[in-house]
This record gives C-alpha cells, sequence and structure tokens, in this order.
C-alpha cells in the first residue's frame, strides 16, 4: 500500500509540475503577445504621425503647383496676345503685298478666273509661262 500512496504521490507530483509548467508556459506566451500589441500600437501611432507629415507635404506642393500653374497660364495668355499682335501686323502686310500683286497682275488674275491656262495667259499677255506661272504661284502663297 505504501508503494501505492509513492506512486500516486509521484503522479500527483508530476500533475503538478506540469500544470506549473503550463501555466508558466501560457504566461510567457501572454506577456509576448502583450509586448506584441504594445509595439504594434507605437508602430501604429507613428505611421500616424507620418502619413499627417505627408498630408501637410502634399497639400503644400499642391498649392506651389497650382500657383505655378496660374502663373503658367498667365504667361500663355501674354505670350499668345503677343503672337496675335505680330499676326496682325504680318496679316496687314500681306494684305498690303496681295492688293499690291491683284492691282499690278489684274490682267493675270482675271484670265485665271474664266478658267484660262497658264499657257494660255502668257500667250494672250505676251509673257512667259514662267513669268504667269510664278505670278499666279506668289498670289496663292499670299492667300494662305
Amino acid at each position: 500500500m505504501q508503494e501505492y500512496l509513492n506512486v500516486a504521490t509521484l503522479v500527483v507530483n508530476f500533475i503538478a509540475v506540469l500544470y506549473l509548467v503550463i501555466k508558466s508556459s501560457f504566461r510567457k506566451k501572454m506577456d509576448y503577445q502583450q509586448e506584441l500589441s504594445l509595439k504594434m500600437l507605437s508602430n501604429q501611432e507613428k505611421l500616424i504621425r507620418q502619413m499627417s507629415d505627408l498630408k501637410s507635404i502634399v497639400e503644400h506642393n499642391h498649392l506651389i503647383i497650382q500657383r505655378e500653374n496660374e502663373q503658367w497660364k498667365a504667361e500663355m495668355v501674354q505670350a499668345m496676345n503677343s503672337v496675335k499682335i505680330e499676326s496682325d501686323s504680318i496679316s496687314k502686310a500681306n494684305n498690303g503685298q496681295q492688293l499690291f500683286l491683284n492691282d499690278r497682275y489684274k490682267e493675270v488674275f482675271d484670265l485665271k478666273a474664266k478658267g484660262l491656262s497658264v499657257e494660255e495667259i502668257a500667250k494672250q499677255l505676251g509673257k512667259g509661262n514662267g513669268e504667269v506661272a510664278f505670278i499666279l504661284q506668289l498670289a496663292e502663297q499670299a492667300r494662305t
């Protein structure tokens, strides 16, 4: 009977040791999980601060880009106005040149309007084919 008591005591002690080992293991696991949770919260707070900083930087850069875009638009309008003024003066000069061509070579243009060919116009006016073709080419360029 003493043997049975010794065996029973050993079994009970073994179960108690096993219980303490398991409990200690769970406690370490719980401590590790708590430590991990705290690290995650800390990292989350850092990320939130960094995102806030990035948002501020993006907003600042957006304002700079908007200002540069508005300045660029104003410069483009000014350049377009300058080009329009130059274009108008060139157009006026071309109109004057076209009027000069029309007055000087009125007969050539009248005959061309009647449907005569370059050769027929040259023959009728006593001019060379190249000269008539050149006059008509200049007039065409002045129109475009």
